[in-house]
């Protein structure tokens, strides 16, 4: 697990820092101003729906499954792959004419406080957006297969891809003119990473003869009617899900365009820094638990539950404090130039603010999610993330009125909580990391103080200010027995261990195999005629 993290976070990296110049390349030319809202409501607009039927369709479906049945029936996890992509293209291309056919009214209801041009150029937006759902779905699918065998640069390609792509389309908007040219920053280079992933695919021969032998078409399809079936099954219980996070985004920005068409462009300036972090840590963390927690014996999980806790929490504490104590300084120093004034500077701070408070808790809650995911425990995973989902949206729909935009960022956090709480008891672990988070208190609170007294604007007292607080922590983590053996002799094993040969690994047995028996004696005679 922790070489596959490492492998996605160094591959992130270039991706994120490719991020960092599009969005200081687009806060600069184009500021808080029409143009940036109407794209994040296009963008919105389409993600949203797609997000119903493939982020916890692949990942908390697809991929543990395909991961089991590539160990223990390579036919079955063959025709898994090609049930699922028959279904994923039906669904994509009848996805695509209906955001054709209803952009207008899609974008009047994610953006009910828009002015008409501003929701007519949305709309347009839309229209060139929706052309890149197919490549963006697929090429989704070929990233966990290539996942599946341990490979993930296709998973790496795709941030440095995207921005490139948003780059280039920012440039050509400023310079042509053309606002709706923005939207081609999605389709474009999806097109390219949807023909890059079939070529990779291919060329590595990851789907190529898995069984040893070749069956014939019918017996293909019998394949294909089971795995579909065991699909099901997994995903049976996170059909709400998606409902509610695609929903608490939905209300997101629909309160976002109730504040101000200046609040939905800062919202994302002010999550790009967070969810840079997440895509960084979290994401990472999440598949490569799917993987490792997947083929773990039930006696082996609560271990390596404390083992990956402890690192996470001492890593994602000091990173929320940096941020909420700097939240001003680091939206100063990355965007404070061009078309972004100061008025941009003081509504995207105070969101970062909110959604700093969080990170800790998103992070740690996001991977012990997929670890219930890995286990097959879907039901529990579906109410802690509709848990958090749906808090996060009533908060932002009862407090926005009263709190401002601090609103949206404050509610995210909460939901951030609520997932990490909801996951944790469902793992019987909230008692070990209550513990942790009690020994770990006073070193926060003192960082945060620390850092506090230098913080200011300007690129200096920020480096300053998050040296502090990553040196109290540091000093503060060495000073406590608990803290200290739960994270620094864990990374100092873990370089010991380097170049000694790993112990032979125990498949796991297959949750789903009492029903995989009966469904293959069922059709047996299928197969055979």
């Amino acid at each position: 697990m922790a070489s596959t993290f490492f492998r996605l976070l160094l591959g992130g990296i270039a991706g994120k820092v490719l991020g960092v110049v599009r969005e200081v390349l687009l806060a600069a030319l184009f500021g808080v101003g029409r143009a940036v809202g109407a794209n994040r409501v296009a963008l919105t607009a389409t993600m949203v729906p797609i997000n119903f039927f493939t982020a916890d369709a692949l990942t908390a479906g697809f991929l543990p499954l395909y991961v089991r049945y590539r160990q223990d029936d390579p036919p079955m996890a063959l025709a898994l792959y090609r049930a699922v992509w028959t279904l994923l293209t039906v669904l994509s291309l009848g996805l695509v004419i209906a955001l054709q056919l209803a952009r207008g009214f899609w974008t009047d209801l994610l953006g009910p406080g828009l002015d008409d041009s501003t929701a007519s150029l949305a709309a347009s937006m839309l229209s060139v957006a929706a052309l890149g759902v197919p490549f963006y779905v697929l090429y989704s699918l070929y990233t966990l297969v290539a996942l599946a065998q341990d490979d993930v640069r296709l998973i790496n390609l795709r941030a440095s891809v995207q921005s490139i792509g948003l780059i280039s389309a920012t440039v050509a908007a400023y310079f042509t003119g053309d606002l709706v040219m923005l939207a081609w920053g999605f389709t474009a280079p999806y097109a390219a990473l949807w023909c890059w992933g079939a070529y990779w695919i291919r060329r590595k021969q990851y789907l190529n003869d898995m069984g040893g032998e070749r069956r014939r078409r019918t017996s293909d399809r019998a394949h294909q009617k089971i795995a579909l079936s065991m699909f099901w099954r997994r995903l049976r219980p996170l059909l709400l899900i998606p409902v509610l996070l695609q929903g608490s985004i939905s209300v997101e920005r629909a309160v976002g365009s109730l504040l101000g068409i200046e609040v939905v462009a800062a919202t994302e300036y002010s999550r790009f820094v967070v969810d840079s972090l997440m895509a960084l840590i979290a994401a990472p963390l999440g598949l490569a638990g799917l993987a490792a927690f997947s083929r773990m014996r039930s006696d082996e999980i609560y271990d390596g539950l404390k083992r990956m806790i402890a690192p996470i929490l001492l890593v994602t504490v000091p990173l929320s404090i940096a941020l909420c104590v700097n939240s001003r300084g680091i939206i100063t120093v990355l965007y404070a130039r061009g078309e972004f004034d100061e008025h941009a500077v003081d509504v995207s701070s105070i969101m970062l603010l909110g959604f700093s408070l969080g990170i800790w808790a998103h992070v740690l809650g996001h991977t012990l999610v997929k670890v219930l995911n890995a286990r097959g425990d879907n039901k529990r995973a579906a109410i802690a993330n509709g848990l958090s989902f749906g808090i996060a949206a009533t908060v932002n729909l009862v407090m926005w009125r009263y709190w401002g935009p601090f609103t949206l960022g404050l509610a995210s956090a909460i939901g951030g909580v609520v997932m990490f709480v909801g996951a944790a008891l469902s793992l019987r672990i909230m008692r070990h990391c209550l513990g942790l988070m009690a020994v770990a208190a006073p070193g926060a609170l003192g960082a945060a103080a620390a850092g506090w007294l230098l913080a200011d604007d300007g690129l200096l007292r920020l480096a300053a200010s998050c040296s502090v607080i990553g040196l109290v922590w540091l000093a503060y983590v060495m000073l406590v027995p608990n803290l200290r053996s739960a994270f620094i002799s864990g990374v100092w094993s873990k370089v010991a261990s380097r170049g000694r040969k790993p112990p032979p690994v125990v498949d796991a047995p297959v949750v789903d195999a009492p029903l995989v028996r009966s469904e293959v004696a069922r059709h047996r005679g299928t197969w055979r005629s």
